[in-house]
């Protein structure tokens, strides 16, 4: 009679693991594709001035191009989360890819508003499916010490690529035009594809649950590959060894993301995300033009915009460290200091080196603590359901990010100018000081056993099934 096959447990393989080449790699290219996400959704707001006097178009038509797209990232997560869970992290990832590449160079191409909408909104399907999905897939790779700042790091990855779009555009447009950088974004994007396809592997743990009964042999690989000083026993049997959810097995419903602890941590992650995509995406989408207002030239406008993301960027990798250790409440501090920059650009006394100053602290703070949610929203869902608990966090704050842009572009519409749209706007942040405050105190109360807890330990039964098939 054969014996049984040996029993492996994942987490303690993730929790114990060190960084090796092909571990850096992964991430390497976890952050190259956020990147391109960034720049190919936000280089519409360094174009949008060339494109508003080609099309003729009115600031709340601009703003509406701006929400058309949000609007296709919010749909387009819904459904790349629900196929990632089901199909695997890695095919939707390339999927999203080369949807949102393609489909931004037609958007080089358009010659009406209504191609540039249309365009646009089937790009965004593919472009939502992106950040959900890398952050889950780090998240699962990434321990438990280190998860938040895994995130925060891809997070980062987006950040950039977003800020990139202003040396870009205007490097190329000047000479180019505007269609330029659309083209630049969509042939990297696909060029992308082939580096994700040759070093980004698919989440064990997701194999482990859903990819039976081959997904023993494909583990046993990725981690070979990942981690070269494990000797893993053939035959071995992989087992998450993460807490589960009672109805595992059974087809997603959103009802699972307000199951148990979790009834305490959706709604406030919604919230805030929600009040942050609002703040982040006006920023993103009107500062460039607000910056014209204020007498600065296009090019100037565009770079002041670029220094303003590289300093959330690197506001969002210092704040994620406290957040590893302290947890979620620690990044209200971003929000309460941006309130105070978009309070003081909302007096509009301020001479051009003081506006700049304080144009790139508020966005260095509003992206610090943007990127601090973000890195936060798919680490309090287990395994089975994570890509969807990001996608849906991702999609409801994208309600908020289309009003972000449509709101702006009202309220210049409506005459109050970037001192009303500063000062009306600053209510965002305020309100995401308390929910932050309440959603780290329900973080501090989780069980040990639940993702996202802060006193979550390894378990040493899930320690003690790990050590006999592997030997370091």
């Amino acid at each position: 009679m054969s014996a049984a096959p040996p029993v492996v447990e994942l987490a303690p393989i993730v929790e114990r693991q060190r960084a090796s080449r092909s571990w850096l790699l992964m991430y390497a290219v976890c952050c190259l594709i956020t990147f391109l996400d960034g720049f190919d959704f936000q280089i519409l707001s360094f174009a949008a001035t060339y494109i508003r006097k080609d099309f003729a178009l009115t600031e709340t038509q601009l703003g509406t191009l701006g929400t058309v797209g949000l609007f296709g990232t919010m749909i387009g997560a819904l459904i790349m989360g629900y196929l990632a869970d089901r199909i695997g992290r890695r095919p939707i990832i390339a999927l999203s890819v080369v949807g949102f590449g393609l489909f931004m160079l037609g958007f080089a191409y358009a010659d009406t508003y209504g191609h540039l909408v249309a365009l646009r909104f089937v790009s965004g399907l593919f472009l939502g499916g992106v950040l959900p999905l890398t952050w889950a897939l780090a998240a699962e790779y990434a321990p438990k010490r280190f998860r938040v700042t895994a995130v925060s790091i891809i997070m980062a990855g987006y950040t950039l690529g977003g800020a990139a779009g202003g040396p870009v555009s205007n490097w190329l447009v000047p000479e180019y035009g505007w269609r330029s950088v659309f083209v630049v974004g969509g042939v990297c994007s696909l060029l992308t594809v082939f580096a994700m396809l040759a070093l980004l592997p698919e989440s064990v743990k997701f194999l482990a649950l859903k990819a039976r009964p081959r997904g023993d042999e494909r583990i046993a690989r990725i981690l070979a590959r990942l981690q070269p000083d494990l000797a893993i026993e053939p035959g071995s049997h992989f087992i998450t060894g993460d807490a589960q959810l009672a109805d595992h097995g059974k087809r997603f419903t959103p009802a699972q993301l307000f199951r148990g602890h979790l009834m305490g941590i959706t709604p406030l992650l919604w919230l805030v995300y929600l009040l942050s995509s609002a703040l982040i995406y006006f920023m993103v989408f009107w500062t460039p033009m607000i910056n014209e207002r204020m007498g600065f030239s296009v090019s100037a406008a565009a770079t002041i915009a670029a220094c303003a993301s590289v300093a959330g960027a690197v506001g969002q990798l210092f704040i994620s460290r406290f957040v590893d250790r302290k947890g979620a409440g620690t990044i209200l501090w971003m929000p309460l200091a941006a309130v105070v920059c978009m309070l003081v650009l909302g007096t509009g006394v301020l001479g051009p080196a003081v506006y700049v100053a304080f144009v790139i602290g508020a966005k260095m703070f509003i992206n610090s603590g943007h990127g601090g949610i973000t890195s936060i929203a798919g680490t309090f869902y287990p395994t089975e359901i994570r890509a969807n608990g990001a996608a849906w966090a991702s999609s409801v704050a994208k309600v908020g990010a289309m009003a972000g842009p449509w709101l702006g572009g009202v309220i210049l519409d409506a005459g109050l100018g970037a001192r009303g749209a500063f000062t009306l706007f600053s209510v965002c942040p305020a309100v995401m000081v308390l929910v932050l405050f309440a959603l780290g105190r329900v973080q501090r109360r989780l069980p040990a056993e639940a993702e996202g807890a802060l006193t979550a330990e390894l378990p040493e039964a899930g320690l003690a099934a790990a050590r006999p098939a592997i030997q370091t």
